[in-house]
């Protein structure tokens, strides 16, 4: 896939998170942006399934990106615990990853639209190198979720920066 997709349509709202060494570790970026929502208005429904969609790319951000935790450490005996003991150790130590999540709503021949927007300072992965999902597999599962969840799934070429597209059909914002 090339480039991200630009909309030149008119930003009807946003809201942008940014976090930084030691802040990746202590802050609840899932939460905060469920509380921006809240305030914009957007029905608990809807939220919620922002909420899912910021979620895991927001982890896959953190845990493969920045601290660059492989998956298949999951796969062996054991490899859950490891995996988890091994991203507290690279939180704890981690001083100069970041990520930023950005959330904004536009309006595109007459549809609403929200772009969440997810980059770390990671060194990205190939996007274009297929990824099955494996019956039997403890992980890999995310980025199918949040393909269901909206319209469009795509990521720039380094694949450091993810976007998802997500139409809105409930009543117009503020």
């Amino acid at each position: 896939m090339g480039p991200l997709t630009t909309n030149s349509a008119a930003t009807r709202w946003s809201f942008a998170l940014e976090l930084a060494g030691c802040e990746l570790n202590a802050a609840d970026p899932v939460a905060t942006c469920e509380q921006a929502l809240a305030r914009a208005g957007w029905p608990r429904e809807s939220i919620d399934s922002v909420a899912l969609i910021v979620a895991e790319l927001w982890h896959n951000a953190l845990e493969h990106g920045v601290l660059g935790l492989d998956s298949a450490l999951k796969e062996r005996a054991g490899g859950f615990s490891d995996y988890y003991m091994l991203r507290e150790r690279l939180l704890r130590e981690n001083r100069s990853g970041r990520v930023r999540i950005e959330l904004s709503a536009r309006e595109t021949q007459g549809e609403l639209q929200l772009a969440i927007e997810v980059e770390d300072s990671g060194s990205g992965f190939d996007p274009r190198a297929p990824r099955a999902l494996l019956p039997g597999r403890r992980s890999g599962r995310g980025l199918t979720i949040v393909r269901d969840l909206c319209e469009l799934l795509e990521f720039n070429a380094r694949g450091n920066v993810a976007r998802a597209m997500c139409r809105w059909d409930g009543p117009p914002l503020g």
